[in-house]
């Protein structure tokens, strides 16, 4: 691509042989960087393998550092003041329960349910694959299937109890740490902003996409605090990994696309080549 051009924050603007205007954004592979170098130099130009790579070393960096901070904060920070913060928010929730905010805590819990929100990633992925984005379709269920196995990794080695309160509703037969609803939550309607952010230019669509994804995290982390599931760090560590498992989502899809990106560039290679080879041939 030539005459390049800066836009937005998130993308670039170049025009094509033909003058068209091509837009790149944050989920393309960049030039030089580590998508590239995975791609390329590790996975020697398999896409597949590149993909499985990505894939591995997310679970592996993400799994870790929850995994760290959970033991951090469970064994650690549990008998200090951020410990005592825990268990006391907790208990005010427990005493501060009444008719309407109970039903209204259960409708954000059933919100990040795992069929709703399977649910809710098979309708963006099909509508963005009707849309012919190709591999931006899968973003969200690369980085829902991060954020599911980083969690049962984190949750089976940390096994923090849940609170010692009254619990409302159904609970779960995983333990406390990390909150599951809370990273799921933040993976969905997280990765529906950066689509919305790739999609349009225009402020009001992606305002309005924020300001759903922020809402529905805090009222999902508010209520599963609510109902006693979990501890406030839990909610605030399921927001990290879900912020977490999104990132790795977004390298996964600029690791695949580094073989699409450089296919162009190859081929114009190639008929560079062979049109300038019948003037470099000596004769015998």
């Amino acid at each position: 691509m030539t005459d390049m051009a800066k836009g937005s924050s998130n993308e670039t603007i170049a025009r094509g042989r033909n003058g068209a205007v091509k837009r790149s954004t944050f989920l393309d592979p960049s030039a030089d960087g580590p998508t590239r170098s995975l791609a390329q130099r590790v996975a020697r130009g398999h896409g597949v393998v590149a993909v499985i790579i990505a894939a591995i070393v997310s679970f592996v960096l993400l799994a870790l550092v929850m995994a760290a901070l959970g033991l951090l904060i469970t064994h650690v920070l549990a008998h200090g003041p951020l410990g005592t913060w825990d268990r006391h928010v907790s208990r005010w929730f427990d005493k501060q329960r009444w008719r309407t905010m109970n039903r209204m805590s259960g409708d954000a819990t059933n919100l990040a349910d795992t069929f709703e929100i399977a649910g809710g990633a098979a309708i963006v992925t099909v509508v963005v694959l009707v849309r012919r984005w190709g591999r931006h379709a899968f973003l969200i269920i690369a980085s829902l299937a991060i954020e599911l196995s980083v969690f049962l990794a984190t949750n089976s080695i940390v096994k923090r109890p849940r609170p010692t309160v009254h619990h409302l509703g159904g609970t779960p037969s995983t333990y406390g740490f990390p909150s599951g609803h809370t990273a799921a939550t933040v993976v969905l309607f997280g990765g529906i902003v950066v689509l919305v952010s790739v999609a349009t230019t225009r402020r009001v669509p992606r305002i309005a996409a924020w300001v759903v994804a922020v809402a529905l995290t805090l009222a999902v982390g508010l209520s599963r605090v609510y109902r006693g599931e979990h501890f406030p760090t839990d909610v605030i560590a399921g927001a990290l990994l879900g912020i977490g498992s999104l990132v790795a989502g977004v390298f996964i899809i600029r690791v695949a696309g580094v073989n699409r990106a450089d296919r162009p560039h190859d081929a114009k290679k190639s008929i560079a080549i062979n049109r300038a080879a019948p003037l470099d041939q000596v004769p015998q």
